[in-house]
């Protein structure tokens, strides 16, 4: 028999299930891009009329939701200048990033954001800083001149492994250097947490969001260590994989609900059955 073993940091993080529990107490509400990245939650959202928006018209005719990854302090200023009710589900972790920016600003230190440019909150952090670096990888930080005086701050779900090896980099080229390790401790453990069940079993599943930041992260950790599969939902799976396989190793993103994880251990358990 297959032994599945079920990382124990895995499934929602507390900054998603408080955004998911603000929304619930809401009847009718327009999210502004996804409340998470996960499309088998966001689906369920809006059966309960819970509809997803990627623009604020004006004419949505319910409050509008932030979502717990923040947005650009631009929709802030749009939804006050038209006067609409807002929801915000921004994870306190994300909003402290912010703090910790302005903090390294006002004591005059150039911002460099580590993180995707083009992921919802990278551009929240962004929009609230003055004219701050971002840098997702070694290619572009070669491509950019560095300031003297230097203060990084990080996007919440970003690797720790290639976070460091960033700071690293940037230590060689600035003279004053302040870093804020901005990765949120629940990113952390469960980077760890891959990291350690990779290294004890034949096959990794890495349940989340195809688009979601931090299972990508997850599924490159454990294929440093193990062959490796990213997979949103049972569907993905494929019996193949499993084919002299004993230890099956599962971790989830934060953004993946219980049941989406209950549905791929059934599902391996029915091909060991096979």
């Amino acid at each position: 028999m297959k032994n599945i073993i079920v990382a124990e940091a895995q499934g929602f993080c507390w900054g998603v299930r408080r955004a998911l529990d603000i929304v619930d107490q809401h009847g009718a509400v327009s999210i502004l891009g996804d409340l998470i990245h996960n499309k088998q939650v966001v689906s369920q959202l809006e059966k309960k009329g819970k509809k997803v928006i990627h623009e604020v018209t004006g004419e949505e005719g319910t409050p509008i939701v932030i979502t717990a990854h923040g947005t650009d302090i631009k929709n802030f200023r749009l939804l006050e200048d038209l006067e609409m009710r807002v929801v915000d589900t921004t994870c306190p972790l994300v909003s402290k990033i912010y703090e910790v920016g302005h903090q390294l600003e006002s004591e005059g230190y150039q911002i460099l954001i580590i993180g995707d440019r083009n992921h919802v909150e990278v551009k929240g952090i962004a929009s609230r800083m003055k004219d701050p670096i971002v840098v997702n990888d070694e290619a572009e930080l070669v491509a950019v001149k560095l300031p003297s005086k230097v203060g990084v701050i990080s996007q919440s779900t970003f690797s720790q492994q290639k976070f460091d090896k960033l700071v690293a980099l940037i230590a060689q080229s600035v003279d004053n250097l302040k870093i804020n390790n901005t990765i949120c401790a629940p990113t952390k453990k469960r980077q760890l947490a891959a990291e350690e069940l990779a290294k004890k079993v034949d096959i990794m599943v890495v349940v989340g969001g195809f688009h979601s930041s931090n299972t990508k992260k997850l599924h490159a950790m454990a294929q440093q260590h193990v062959e490796s599969h990213h997979i949103e939902t049972k569907s993905d799976l494929a019996a193949e994989w499993f084919l002299g396989k004993q230890e099956i190793g599962i971790i989830a993103g934060a953004s993946t609900a219980d049941w989406i994880i209950e549905e791929v251990c059934s599902q391996i358990r029915e091909f060991g059955d096979q």
